[in-house]
């Protein structure tokens, strides 16, 4: 039996044979896990300084709907992005609270509130506008530039670090309030505020997960690299593993507050009428009683229902999880997503109607378009690259735009930093890489599907010459990639594949595509609210479409009007190419 005793943990090894490098490697975590917990701890105790810096970026929550179209919501108590976020923070504090109280039995180490508080509250900062249908649109048409992908979970952290700058602002506003503290306190904790980001950014569990362990080996050059990715590579957001106890938590916690509520809010819109035979085996498994489910039908009120499935999940989570482990039961797992499944395919499929994806996606394209040209034709790239847009352009440019719909946009581009500015170009550099890599791939597929391996002698070398361009592709320096270059390499590649498909975004110039993603990130920053009034301020809609456009679930037939997701890849092609020729 072998012991090591580090701090406040212990590591317990049993075996006659052990490994150096396996306790090493122990060792190693452990004092990883020991860092992050002291890093927490001095977090908490600036938590207000923090949390008001951050509150300030978190305005537009109380004005973005959480699964239906703002526009379309009729029922003033169907939850909002600010009362979600209140709701997660009091559902995660109470798990901690009570996980910590078996810590304490157990004279271990719990978790830290404060932090849990911080992520919780702002977790959702980065969610786009109409839903996750803004977010989900905006990604498809970057898709299709191949200049990367929107997550709501990413976009948060980088509008906080690298557009707006916080971790300054948050040190200024500590220095503020604590006169006295030290410059190695201070540079101490700014070089630990990551992690409330990383919480933030690790988020987005939409897998079904009963138990969540956090990769307590992360660093904050890890966090910075899979936020890049998260922008870059598709379905990378499901693949990131929190760094702290208290961010698994947090995660788990989001779909304890969702689930149950959305389901009520299908209530509220008029996505169904009443808790059917499927809700009721589920809900029933789950502790909920017909007598109940019948009480709340007759009084139309089922917020109770919602209440007692969260207390249900968080005694549970509570009696099955540790300090470093956050799990759920596998049957309450079980029953949680099942009625997260029934959600989906009774309620969120019917969100987005046909009018919705025939308006909005081309208007988002066209904005895009808009946009980037202005960056372009103003000059304003030039002066980003020279570090910054200057006072004198910046009042020109206003004075310019005063009064027009653009003006907004405008404001958005003159506040871009060199940090911002680097940051956008970094992500296109890399989705850049990402999607001509992407387009080897589907090129090897093509021949192989032409000339099966069996058959074609020649198939050897054509996968040979076109694995050469992949590996080339990744060895070369992306900004030393040219138009002419891309050009040559994606033609020479194609030359034998009679497909022309996706070939024209492959052939966009950096500048344009940097612009591109400019006009995608203002866009993004909206919310429903202001978003349909740009709408209606580049008529774009005009009174008739607005009106439909904001005609209420209730007043739909939705079987009817609701859209198809599976036709999106169709749909979106055919408007590209109007958008583009027009």
């Amino acid at each position: 039996m072998v012991g090591k005793k580090m701090g406040k943990c212990y590591i317990e090894v049993s075996g006659k044979n052990i490994a150096l490098k396996r306790l090493e490697k122990y060792e190693e975590e452990i004092n990883q896990a020991i860092q992050k917990q002291q890093a927490m701890q001095e977090l908490e105790q600036y938590s207000l300084e923090i949390e008001s810096v951050i509150n300030d970026y978190n305005r537009k929550s109380c004005e973005e709907t959480m699964m239906v179209k703002g526009p379309r919501k009729s029922n003033q108590e169907t939850t909002n992005r600010k009362t979600h976020q209140e709701n997660l923070t009091n559902i995660a504090v109470r798990i901690a609270k009570g996980i910590n109280q078996k810590q304490k039995l157990k004279k271990e180490v719990g978790l830290n509130c404060k932090v849990i508080e911080l992520m919780a509250r702002n977790h959702d900062i980065g969610h786009t506008f109409l839903g996750h249908s803004g977010e989900w649109w905006l990604s498809n048409i970057k898709e299709d530039y191949g200049i990367g992908y929107y997550c709501h979970n990413a976009l948060g952290p980088r509008e906080l670090i690298y557009t707006n700058q916080i971790y300054d602002q948050i040190i200024d506003a500590i220095k503020q309030s604590h006169p006295q503290i030290g410059e190695k306190t201070l540079k101490r904790i700014q070089k630990n505020l990551w992690l409330i980001m990383e919480g933030i950014n690790s988020h987005n569990g939409e897998k079904s997960e009963s138990e969540y362990r956090a990769d307590v080996k992360k660093t904050e050059a890890d966090f910075e690299r899979e936020n890049l990715y998260c922008h870059t590579k598709k379905g990378f957001d499901k693949t990131v593993i929190p760094a702290t106890p208290e961010a698994a938590l947090m995660r788990l916690c989001d779909k304890i507050s969702y689930i149950p509520y959305d389901m009520i809010d299908g209530l509220r819109e008029g996505f169904i009428h009443e808790l059917n035979e499927e809700y009721q085996e589920t809900l029933g498994a789950l502790g909920i009683t017909y007598e109940e489910i019948a009480e709340a039908k007759e009084t139309n009120h089922y917020e109770k229902i919602a209440r007692k499935i969260q207390t249900i999940m968080i005694q549970d989570v509570i009696e099955n999880s540790t300090g470093i482990i956050i799990k759920m039961s596998n049957e309450k797992s079980r029953l949680l997503h099942e009625l997260r499944n029934i959600n989906n395919r009774q309620i969120v499929d019917f969100v987005v109607l046909k009018e919705d994806n025939e308006t909005y996606p081309p208007a988002l394209r066209k904005f895009m378009n808009v946009f980037a040209k202005v960056i372009i034709e103003e000059g304003l790239l030039s002066e980003l690259k020279n570090g910054g847009i200057t006072k004198q352009t910046r009042k020109q440019l206003l004075k310019k735009y005063q009064g027009t719909p653009y003006e907004g946009f405008i404001q958005y581009t003159c506040q871009t930093n060199p940090a911002d500015f680097a940051y956008t170009v970094q992500i296109i550099e890399e989705a850049t890489k990402q999607s001509i890599l992407d387009e080897q791939e589907k090129a090897r597929e093509i021949v192989r599907k032409k000339e099966p391996f069996s058959i074609s002698k020649n198939f050897q070398l054509r996968d040979r010459r076109i694995q050469s361009y992949i590996c080339y592709y990744q060895e070369r320096d992306i900004s030393q990639y040219t138009d002419e270059d891309k050009s040559k390499d994606v033609n020479h590649m194609m030359k034998n594949i009679k497909d022309p498909r996706k070939r024209s975004y492959l052939h966009l110039g950096m500048n344009r595509r940097i612009a591109l993603e400019m006009g995608a990130k203002y866009l993004a920053s909206l919310n429903d609210i202001e978003f349909m009034e740009l709408l209606k301020q580049t008529q774009m809609i005009d009174e008739s479409q607005y009106a439909s456009l904001t005609r209420k679930y209730k007043n739909i037939n939705l079987q009817d009007e609701v859209y198809i997701q599976e036709n999106w890849k169709s749909i979106a092609k055919e408007q590209a190419k109007a958008v583009e020729e027009k």
